[in-house]
């Protein structure tokens, strides 16, 4: 019992904050000023290997912020991270405890998030709140995050910005950062499902979603719930079990309305017999007899823009498209 111990104090912030999100207020951080400084980390895979770092930080600059970047944010000794779990979870934690930093922005995701939380306290963002941001594997971050009732950003990540063209969906992560983010509308969809509901919005990647199942970030959707989902290279008969999952679990029949993103890169779609990963996922929410939005620009293609997480949101569906709303505040 004396070894278990100290893994119990490791993990004891995380069982703290697990609880129905709506049971406490949720807490959101500051929307950023110029001349504020934003941190960038590396919690997951490492970062290629011509990456221009200058360049992104010019972006941040661009825009009136100073950059910080993670101790190990560049470290390229292990085979597939951006340094040890330690290292990388010290960058996070550094950049959670430094109070001159009002955003923390993942570089990129790729997977590695998840091995992080026993070693760090999300906790103390409840204390001294500042943005989270990143999508795909920084979803486990965000479900950690919910169930902390704190608001976070899911959006597009300094690894993804585009240099040499036009880039609106790091613009997205520029006005949902300096809080100008309260609408976004979607274009028809045949797959849509017309109604208006609303909820906190909630979800991420759907495979970091069903691996948190059983954990002490695992999603609840008890409390009005918007679920976004997303996804990329995976063969449809895995995301048919990923909603099978979320339907068996009472999960998918309890949320109010369904974000469906991008779903790219899928595979397998003949042998499965459908035309893509959406009729898949129709298939499941058709008899919700709630909103459903086709075609929500998140995920790993263009454009992928930034939402706030925990945020209540009003979904309408109909005829002429999709509307996504903001609530100003709860």
């Amino acid at each position: 019992m004396k070894h278990l111990f100290p893994i119990l104090l490791l993990l004891a912030p995380l069982f703290a904050g697990a609880q129905c999100p709506d049971t406490a207020d949720f807490i959101r951080p500051p929307y950023l000023q110029r001349g504020d400084t934003v941190g960038i980390v590396a919690p997951a895979g490492k970062l290629p290997l011509k990456t221009d770092t200058a360049k992104v930080r010019q972006r941040f600059e661009s825009w009136g912020l100073h950059v910080k970047f993670g101790a190990h944010c560049a470290d390229r000794e292990q085979p597939y991270f951006a340094g040890t779990d330690e290292e990388r979870a010290a960058d996070l934690q550094a950049m959670i405890d430094d109070r001159s930093v009002k955003a923390v922005i993942a570089y990129r995701g790729g997977y590695g998030s998840v091995r992080l939380l026993p070693l760090i306290d999300l906790g103390r963002l409840r204390e001294h709140p500042k943005w989270v941001v990143g999508f795909s594997d920084i979803t486990m971050l965000h479900l950690a995050l919910r169930r902390l009732g704190i608001e976070s950003i899911h959006g597009p990540m300094p690894g993804s910005f585009l240099f040499d063209e036009e880039d609106p969906s790091a613009e997205s992560l520029r006005q949902a950062l300096f809080g100008e983010t309260v609408r976004i509308e979607v274009e028809p969809h045949p797959l849509n499902q017309p109604g208006e509901a609303s909820g906190r919005l909630a979800g991420g990647n759907l495979t970091v979603i069903g691996s948190a199942t059983g954990t002490p970030e695992e999603l609840l959707t008890d409390a009005p719930t918007v679920l976004l989902i997303e996804e990329v290279g995976e063969f449809v008969y895995r995301i048919d079990r990923l909603m099978q999952s979320l339907a068996r679990s009472g999960k998918l029949g309890s949320v109010k309305a369904v974000l469906v993103g991008h779903f790219s890169d899928m595979m397998g779609m003949k042998k499965f017999g459908v035309a893509d990963a959406d009729a898949v996922i129709s298939a499941y929410t058709r008899p919700l007899g709630i909103p459903v939005v086709f075609g929500f620009p998140a995920g790993h293609v263009e454009p992928n823009a930034a939402v706030y997480l925990g945020r209540r949101v009003t979904v309408s569906v109909d005829e002429e498209g999709a509307r996504v709303e903001f609530a100003p505040q709860d």
